[in-house]
C-alpha cells in the first residue's frame, strides 16, 4: 500500500505523511475509543450491535461522498461489477466487521485493554500468516518475536483461566482481513464502500430485529446523542482517508512504527476508564512490547539493506 516517495519535495512529502499518519493512527487509538466510550457508558447505553450497524448504514453515503470528491467513483463501480473481487471483498467485509464488532463490544464492556493487546498482537499475527498461508520465509527475529506474542497469550490464558477472547479475536480477524485484502486490486476507499454495500443487507436485517426487541437508541434522548450517532460514518471514514494519504507519503519502515500509536492511546483510555491492570496482565503486555521492539528493529534493518 506504499510506494517510495515521488513527490518533487520529498521532504514536504514526507512531513506530510508524517501529520496524515498521525491524525490516522491517534484517531483510531483515542477518538473512535472516546467516541464509543461516550455511546455507551453513562445514561447512553447503546447496544453494541446498533453501534456497528450505524457504522455501515451511515458510512456508506460518507464513502460515496469521498469518491466522488476525489474521483474515484470509476473504481467503485469496476469493483461492484467484478465478480471474483465481490467474493474476496464478501470474505473481507464478514472479517471486518468482525473485528469492527469485537472493538465496539471491547469498549462498551470495559474490554478496551484486552482490545489494545489484540492490535498490538496484530503485527504479529501478520507475520504468522505470512509463514503458514502465503509459504514467506521469515527471518530469525520475526519467528522469536511471534513465539513471543503466544507466549504473552498464553500467560494471560492460564492466569485468567480462559482465553482473551476479545484480544484473539481483534488480532485474528485483523489479520486475515489484512490477508485477505490483498487479493482484492481495488484502493481503501472504493473497497471500503463495496464491503459496506454486502454488509448493508445484514445489517438492515439487524435493524429490524433490533426495532423489534425495543433496542433502538437513535431517536431516544437528547438531539446531541442523534447527532453523535449520525457522525458515526465520518469517525469510520477520516482515519482511512488520512491513512490513504500517509501511506502514498511515508515508506513503510515509518508508516510500521505509526501503527502502534493505535494500541497504546486504546492501552492509555483503558487506565483512564479504570480498567483493572493487574501485574499478570501488565507482564503479558511487556512481553509483547519487548517482542514489537525486535521485530520493529530488524524491520528497520531489513528495510536499510
Amino acid at each position: 500500500m506504499t510506494e517510495p516517495l515521488s513527490d518533487s519535495h520529498p521532504q514536504r512529502a514526507a512531513s506530510a505523511g508524517l501529520a496524515y499518519g498521525l491524525i490516522a493512527y491517534l484517531w483510531w487509538g483515542s477518538a473512535v475509543p472516546i467516541y464509543l466510550h461516550a455511546l455507551s457508558h453513562g445514561t447512553w447505553k447503546t447496544p453494541a450491535t446498533e453501534l456497528l450497524v450505524q457504522r455501515v448504514v451511515f458510512g456508506i453515503p460518507v464513502l460515496l461522498l469521498l469518491m466522488l470528491a476525489t474521483k474515484q467513483l470509476k473504481a467503485f463501480r469496476e469493483a461492484l461489477t467484478d465478480r471474483r473481487m465481490l467474493l474476496v471483498l464478501a470474505g473481507s467485509a464478514a472479517l471486518l466487521s468482525a473485528n469492527w464488532f469485537a472493538f465496539i463490544w471491547a469498549v462498551n464492556n470495559a474490554k478496551l485493554l484486552d482490545s489494545s493487546l489484540g492490535y498490538y498482537i496484530n503485527p504479529l499475527v501478520s507475520v504468522a500468516l505470512g509463514v503458514l498461508i502465503l509459504g514467506e520465509r521469515p527471518r530469525r527475529v520475526q519467528m522469536v518475536a511471534v513465539a513471543m506474542c503466544v507466549l504473552a497469550v498464553a500467560w494471560v490464558t492460564i492466569q485468567r483461566g480462559q482465553l482473551p477472547l476479545v484480544a484473539v479475536t481483534v488480532a485474528l480477524s485483523f489479520g486475515f482481513y489484512g490477508l485477505v485484502r490483498k487479493r482484492a486490486p481495488v484502493k481503501a476507499a472504493p473497497g471500503l464502500c463495496v464491503e459496506m454495500i454486502l454488509l448493508l443487507p445484514i445489517m438492515v436485517g439487524l435493524y429490524i430485529w433490533l426495532g423489534r426487541q425495543g433496542e433502538i437508541e437513535l431517536l431516544e434522548g437528547p438531539p446531541i446523542r442523534t447527532g453523535l450517532m449520525l457522525l458515526g460514518g465520518v469517525m469510520t471514514v477520516v482515519p482511512l482517508v488520512a491513512f490513504a494519504a500517509a501511506a502514498h507519503r511515508l515508506r513503510l519502515a515509518t508508516l510500521g512504527m505509526l501503527q502502534y500509536l493505535a494500541p497504546t492511546g486504546q492501552f492509555v483510555l483503558s487506565i483512564v476508564y479504570g480498567e483493572p491492570l493487574d501485574a499478570n496482565t501488565l507482564l503479558a503486555f511487556a512481553i509483547i512490547w519487548v517482542a514489537l521492539a525486535m521485530y520493529t528493529w530488524d524491520a528497520w534493518r531489513a528495510n536499510r539493506n
